[in-house]
């Protein structure tokens, strides 16, 4: 018995539902347990309206095992009344599924059942987590999403068009054509869906490159989507357009206003392209002359910058001190252990070699999400101005510059800010108290065993692995994208902190000095 379930164990695939319904079948057989109660008997409590906490920690250990179950619980053809109580049933059921990592995505065909329910609410929950999902482009799938993107309930089609968006593989010309048509939706988030959609058209297509010029001019609401989008099909007209943008947003003399958001979010998707928005450096030094705060311009010229001397570095590759750094993320210790855990592990030994190597191995795990504020916040440019603030402190590393990196970073948002903005702006701030200053400070200040490093990068795996909207309405999350899964998440940062530190520690250039020295060259 215990062979099958260590086999089934081994053999299961996230993707395969009927691994998935193996690895069920072998716990039962098996009858493994968690603090003395079945798979099952917790779920069952945690469905209970005063269910014991502890339920959904074990749940979440069991991981892939609890898939099969909740399906069962899932199940349309149950004989229940469509009442109240069944409804938040199932919400609890899916919101439980989205917490599975790895992600199931082998579930797809097992929920497109619950888009034909009744409620609004489940529907929306299910294409929520159809979005995290990815799912591939079957004639079932599209058949469903389409249904649900003429829906009566706004938020069904926004949700439906997030799927759409996110599609695994390209995207079919079926979807083209259906998210073109939601162009002139009432609902934004259509729209903005839609345009995201479209940007992953490929190969270019010059005629939808004009839809999109024209969308930019007319959907206020999602300008710099329209232009994101465009820049797939149409790089050289998108990139003056979002230079415009940013022109006028950042001169304008009201920060809190529309114009002064779409400048910054257009600085943005700049500084997303790095190297490919080379042609706009000239411009963006410009501008950072002009306007009387340039932290956001100065994010955009160093991320090109950053990306221009990447691609030109030489292959990575040493021995001794840095095999750290170049090493794999290490096993779980156990099955319980969290993703992050290991790679606080993996970061703590690669820290040993001292208050520098900590300190830009935090700068490039905030330097990763920081984003995630700034397109939600632009209004408040603090998280950005501490991780500069930061970036100063390894470039002359004084105990005057590494209180003013704590002060700058020393924002505390408010707990209703947008989830994955909220973490990451933590991530910044946990990230400054890893520089040393002399004399005591307050103990949520403190890097003592490694507590502002575990912070950090607790909070930066938080904003990446954070659902949009959180399984709720959406603008919960205005304009962060969806989260991945936490192994994902880890991933994603392990790789990062290698791109920004392993330069520096191996000699063949450093990705914080290199970068503020050109800078500095070239706007003097």
């Amino acid at each position: 018995m215990n062979d099958e379930l260590e086999r089934a164990r081994r053999e299961v695939r996230p993707d395969t539902l009927a691994s998935l319904r193996r690895l069920d079948a072998a716990l039962q057989r098996a009858e493994v347990r968690w603090e003395g109660k079945t798979v099952r008997e917790w779920l069952a409590l945690y469905v209970e309206p005063r269910g014991p906490v502890e339920a959904l920690t074990h749940l979440r250990e069991a991981g892939l095992g609890v898939v099969a179950a909740l399906l069962e619980a899932l199940e349309v053809g149950q004989p229940r009344r469509w009442g109240e109580a069944e409804h938040e049933r199932r919400l609890l059921l899916l919101d439980l599924l989205a917490q599975v990592d790895p992600v199931p995505t082998g579930i797809v065909p097992a929920l497109l059942e619950l888009m034909e329910t009744p409620g609004a609410r489940v529907r929306r929950a299910t294409l929520a987590l159809m979005a995290k999902l990815a799912p591939r482009p079957t004639k079932a799938a599209l058949r469903g999403l389409f249904a649900c993107l003429a829906d009566r309930d706004g938020e069904v089609r926004a949700r439906a068009a997030q799927v759409l968006s996110r599609l695994e593989g390209p995207i079919p010309a079926s979807v083209r054509d259906a998210v073109l048509e939601r162009l002139t939706d009432s609902q934004r988030w259509v729209r903005c869906y839609a345009l995201v959609a479209l940007g992953r058209v490929t190969p270019p297509d010059v005629s939808l490159a004009v839809v999109l010029e024209e969308q930019a001019q007319l959907d206020d609401d999602n300008r710099t989507e329209a232009l994101s989008a465009l820049l797939a099909h149409a790089p050289e007209r998108a990139l003056p357009l979002l230079m415009e943008n940013a022109r006028r947003g950042l001169l304008s003399t009201d920060v809190w206003g529309a114009p002064h958001a779409a400048g910054v979010r257009a600085l943005c998707v700049l500084r997303a392209q790095g190297r490919h928005a080379a042609s706009a450096l000239g411009d963006l030094r410009r501008l950072r002359s002009e306007v009387k705060s340039p932290v956001f311009v100065d994010a955009a010229i160093d991320a090109i910058v950053r990306d221009e001397l990447r691609s030109r570095s030489p292959a990575l590759t040493g021995v001794g001190a840095v095999s750290a750094l170049q090493s794999r993320l290490p096993a779980p210790l156990s099955d319980a252990e969290r993703p992050v855990d290991t790679l606080v592990r993996w970061a703590v030994a690669c820290a040993g070699q001292g208050t520098a190597a900590r300190v830009r191995i935090v700068i490039a795990a905030a330097r990763r999400v920081v984003g995630l504020w700034d397109v939600e916040y632009p209004d408040n440019e603090w998280p950005q101005r501490g991780l500069q603030a930061l970036e100063s402190w390894v470039c002359d590393s004084t105990e005057a510059a590494a209180r003013h990196a704590r002060h700058e970073a020393s924002l505390y948002p408010s707990q209703l800010s947008a989830p994955a903005a909220f973490a990451a702006a933590w991530a910044v701030t946990h990230a400054s108290h890893c520089t040393p200053v002399e004399g005591p400070v307050e103990p949520h200040e403190s890097d003592v065993d490694d507590g502002a490093l575990r912070a950090c990068l607790h909070s930066a795996t938080k904003a990446l692995s954070t659902l949009s909207g959180d399984l709720g309405p959406l603008g919960g999350s205005q304009r962060a994208p969806d989260g991945v899964s936490p192994s994902e998440s880890v991933r994603i940062l392990h790789r990062a902190i290698q791109e920004e530190v392993l330069p520096w520690a191996l000699g063949t250039w450093d990705p914080v000095v290199d970068v503020r020295r050109v800078r500095s060259e070239r706007h003097s």
